[in-house]
């Protein structure tokens, strides 16, 4: 199963969008988390991108939201609940992936 679900900033110029592909099967399935040009050329530019895991992973869309943050400066990719990966859209810093990693990502929200 394939899952993409993307969330645009009121703005409208950017967007949090997170790819699961099972294009190869599962066991080769990839994730990733990305950070989007909405306007500007060429449209849908790709500024960002978080690997956030490959293999097979028992996971539906129900199982991830992307939210902007209140100041809509960050957006941020939540997997089961869980902040697991941000983009500052102002500084273009990348926070988190490797979800299932044995790590504690430290990353800013408000």
């Amino acid at each position: 199963m394939d899952i993409f679900d993307s969330s645009m900033r009121r703005k409208g110029d950017l967007a949090g969008v997170f790819e699961y592909d099972e294009a190869d099967g599962p066991q080769n399935a990839t994730a990733y988390f990305y950070l989007s040009e909405i306007e500007g050329q060429p449209v849908g530019s790709i500024i960002g991108v978080i690997h956030i895991r490959s293999g097979a992973w028992a996971i539906t869309k129900a199982d991830v939201a992307i939210r902007w943050d209140r100041d809509e400066q960050r957006v941020g990719l939540f997997v089961f609940g869980v902040l697991t990966a941000a983009f500052d859209a102002a500084t273009g810093a990348k926070y988190g992936g490797g979800h299932g990693k044995d790590f504690n990502a430290s990353i800013p929200w408000s």
